[in-house]
């Protein structure tokens, strides 16, 4: 009996020597920042604060901010008069690597297109992005057999409409500099 209350006091002496860890959010810039926590223990959440984010207010477990703004590549008269001579009749548009959608190479605007309503005859994506309320994006224009009609780098601002006119000057002058 002598025994089993000395072990009984010596494990709560043992027990009352060991700090037990708090585990929360240690990052002083989230939202739910927790002085109190030991270690971080992947609990932090944040908000964007600008008001031109996608997620302006709302909290995830990202620290960025996410933007957007729509593009519409279209095609002049002049430029569709030229793919119809040369017997071309669809023409693919690709932001970067990726194929956002085909054109009726036939078809010229004689109008800007909108963003809202999307016209079905133009070509429309959104691009999005990270961190900054700006961004650029490479694009390229092919035929069916991948011969580069036209390419380009451009800036495009967040919740903006970027119309993107395909014309037959952009075309001579991308032939010109290859």
């Amino acid at each position: 009996m002598k025994k089993l209350l000395f072990l009984s006091t010596l494990a709560l002496f043992f027990n009352s020597c060991v700090e037990v860890e708090t585990g929360g959010c240690t990052d002083i810039y989230a939202d739910n920042y927790e002085s109190f926590a030991d270690y971080d223990d992947g609990s932090c959440y944040y908000s964007c604060e600008d008001p031109y984010a996608i997620n302006y207010n709302v909290s995830s477990n990202s620290y960025y901010c996410e933007y957007e703004a729509d593009v519409v590549f279209y095609e002049d008269v002049a430029a569709a008069v030229y793919f119809d001579n040369l017997g071309i009749n669809f023409l693919d548009v690709y932001v970067g690597n990726d194929y956002v959608g085909t054109l009726n190479a036939t078809l010229g605007f004689t109008y800007t297109p909108n963003c809202y309503p999307i016209d079905p005859d133009a070509v429309h994506f959104t691009l999005q992005w990270f961190d900054t309320q700006s961004s650029t994006f490479t694009w390229s224009v092919r035929d069916g057999s991948g011969q580069i009609h036209y390419n380009g780098t451009d800036i495009i601002l967040a919740n903006n409409c970027l119309p993107m006119e395909l014309t037959f000057k952009k075309i001579q002058k991308y032939k010109a500099s290859k």
